[in-house]
């Protein structure tokens, strides 16, 4: 949790990622609709008209949470589309060693348990999270796919599809065991095996039928 802390910061910027970090904690723990612009300004040991000189609206306020959060899960991965592997079974297992660590995460569970529970009430939120974090993930799959069906590599021809399918492959059944606290997060070495799994399998099933054949 972060600790409650006056506005007056050393400079704006500072001071924006304060109420962010604040405010994410917030939201996690009394949830979207119970929580309000005035307890984050409480929290923040700040006024109101203050925290409004920065965010417009809570649904800003999330926004900037969602965008926060979901770069800390896309930093690791924007190198996936530049990069010039040939090799798309090692290319996607380090792809997804790097995404599964970054998803078992405290703060992104946060971010999941959240859209999860309030979503269906409030859809703007289900949307922001969509557009600042999972769109760009797909979209990166995608432009790589299809780099690899350009070459001959492999056959795609729903690359979107195929995209979040190979996500679901990561996550599986156990993000879902250890979303709603059945299990803990794997460590290093069974993300990793994860990785690879699911990488193999699904490369596999991609591969134009003469090179299965041979």
């Amino acid at each position: 949790m972060v600790t409650k802390c006056r506005l007056a910061r050393s400079n704006p910027d500072d001071r924006r990622d304060h109420i962010i970090a604040v405010a994410a904690d917030v939201f996690a723990e009394e949830g979207y609709g119970a929580s309000s612009m005035s307890t984050i300004a409480a929290r923040l040991g700040g006024s109101k008209a203050t925290l409004y000189k920065y965010f417009s609206s809570k649904e800003h306020l999330f926004e900037a949470v969602m965008e926060q959060r979901c770069q800390r899960v896309l930093a690791p991965l924007r190198d996936l589309r530049s990069s010039d592997d040939d090799d798309l079974e090692s290319l996607l297992t380090g792809f997804g060693a790097r995404f599964l660590v970054k998803i078992y995460e405290p703060g992104a569970l946060d971010v999941h348990r959240l859209i999860q529970s309030e979503g269906a009430r409030f859809p703007e939120l289900a949307a922001a999270f969509f557009r600042a974090g999972p769109d760009a993930v797909l979209e990166e799959l995608r432009a790589t796919l299809e780099r690899f069906v350009i070459s001959g590599h492999i056959v795609c021809e729903d690359l979107e599809l195929a995209a979040g399918q190979f996500l679901g492959m990561l996550r599986g059944d156990r993000h879902l065991r250890f979303s709603t606290g059945l299990l803990p997060a794997p460590d290093i070495a069974e993300i990793g095996y994860h990785a690879r799994h699911a990488a193999r399998i699904f490369v596999r099933g991609l591969l134009p039928r003469q090179a299965i054949d041979s």
